[in-house]
């Protein structure tokens, strides 16, 4: 169900650029010694980072990096448009800023996203990136200003980074998170997990339509499994039945500013 074609790498030169279009920072091929290999970070600032300078900002660290701001680089040409979706929070005072930390995909997208390489790539991320964000950005480092969040593999390589790593990230977005991935291992995993689940937010959601309307008992079954584990729903869970919605860019674009609303949402927002 996932689409295998979003896998493509970033391109660019090294170093930094700024696309001010879009008020996007491009860390062009950031190097790292633990999977060898380099990729992009695209990072997005609120309107307001660069007039309150003694401010610090919680991030969110979002894969499938090509996808997220621009229809140049995503999938299809069709973006997520999370760099408006944010901005429109802000202005309705429904969200307090945040920084955006896109990471783009690579060939071996498959393999980071799943449980195959998934621990390196989380190591990657943990050990490499977010130093570099925290330093070079101001930001508010601890686990409760941090989350991860993404779509397809990505949403379901963010419940494994939270779960995993909760004294890192607090938060973990899965839109259409691919729950049905060798034979519902990560429902599987919660339901067999004897340890206390961890304080961690997770947001859920899926579509209507094609194959996600078609397996809608497979994120049902997230959701309840979750329950069971002791989460609540509007407290630390959330779930999202988008009607009409397919498994695509655009379905994502239409609800992406749900999960921001979740986990950095003002008070009466959600």
């Amino acid at each position: 169900m996932d689409q295998m074609g979003r896998a493509r790498a970033g391109v660019g030169f090294a170093g930094i650029s700024f696309n001010r279009n879009l008020s996007l920072t491009h860390h062009r091929k950031f190097p790292s010694s633990i999977p060898g290999y380099s990729r992009d970070l695209i990072v997005w600032l609120p309107p307001n980072y660069t007039h309150e300078k003694d401010r610090r900002y919680p991030v969110i660290y979002a894969h499938d990096g090509q996808n997220l701001f621009d229809p140049a680089t995503a999938f299809a040409g069709v973006d997520w448009q999370l760099g408006q979706a944010a901005e429109k929070l802000l202005r309705d005072k429904k969200a307090e800023p945040m920084i955006i930390v896109g990471l783009a995909n690579t060939m071996a997208r498959l393999e980071e996203y799943t449980t195959k390489r998934g621990h390196k790539y989380a190591a990657f991320i943990i050990d490499e990136v977010k130093p570099f964000i925290d330093k070079t950005y101001r930001t508010l480092a601890a686990r409760e200003h941090t989350a991860v969040f993404g779509s397809s593999l990505g949403g379901l390589i963010s419940f494994y980074f939270a779960w995993w790593h909760p004294e890192v990230f607090s938060m973990a977005g899965c839109l259409s998170g691919t729950w049905m991935w060798d034979n519902a291992a990560a429902i599987r995993f919660v339901e067999a997990e004897t340890r206390s689940a961890p304080d961690i937010k997770i947001y859920l959601d899926h579509g209507s339509e094609g194959a996600e309307g078609n397996q809608a008992w497979v994120y049902r079954s997230m959701r309840d499994a979750l329950i069971r584990r002791g989460f609540t729903a509007g407290k630390n869970l959330a779930y999202y039945f988008g009607l009409g919605d397919e498994h695509s860019e655009a379905a994502w674009a239409g609800r992406v500013a749900r999960p921001l609303k979740f986990f950095f949402g003002l008070k009466g927002a959600w």
